[in-house]
C-alpha cells in the first residue's frame, strides 16, 4: 500500500525553506525514529518543480506493508511528534492524501510496441 500526501508549505515560508526543513529535518526524523521509519517500506519526497502551477509545493510517497502499519505509524507518542513537526513547515489543512495498492502499470521502452485496435 502506498500513501500520495499532496503537500503545501505553511503561509510565509519561502520555497527554498520549506525545501530545506522538509528534506534535512521531517525525512530524516521520520527516517531515524523507529515507530515512524520501522512502520514505513519507503518514504520518498518528490518537491514540486520551480515552473509548476499547481499550487503544491510536493508529493510525499510512503509506502506500508499493510494498513495496520500505517495506522501504527500514527498512533503513539511518535505519530504527535509527526504532526508536530509537520506544523512547522507545511500548511496541514490543505493536504490532500490518496492511497493506492494493487497492479502498477508501467510503460517500458524497451518494451516491442503492440498493434492497437
Amino acid at each position: 500500500m502506498q500513501l500520495f500526501a499532496f503537500v503545501k508549505r505553511k503561509e510565509g515560508m519561502s520555497r527554498e525553506d520549506f525545501l530545506d526543513y522538509w528534506h534535512n529535518q521531517h525525512g530524516p526524523m521520520i527516517r531515524d525514529t523507529p515507530a515512524l521509519g520501522g512502520c514505513t517500506t519507503g518514504y520518498v519526497q518528490h518537491p514540486a518543480a520551480p515552473q509548476d502551477q499547481s499550487g503544491w509545493d510536493g508529493v510525499a510517497v510512503q509506502s506500508f506493508a499493510s494498513w495496520e502499519d500505517f495506522i501504527a505509524m500514527l498512533g503513539g507518542p511518535a505519530g504527535e511528534m509527526m504532526r508536530e513537526d509537520e506544523a512547522n513547515f507545511l500548511d496541514s489543512s490543505s493536504i490532500k492524501v490518496v492511497f493506492t495498492e494493487g497492479k502498477v502499470v508501467m510503460i517500458d521502452p524497451d518494451a516491442p510496441p503492440t498493434a492497437q485496435p
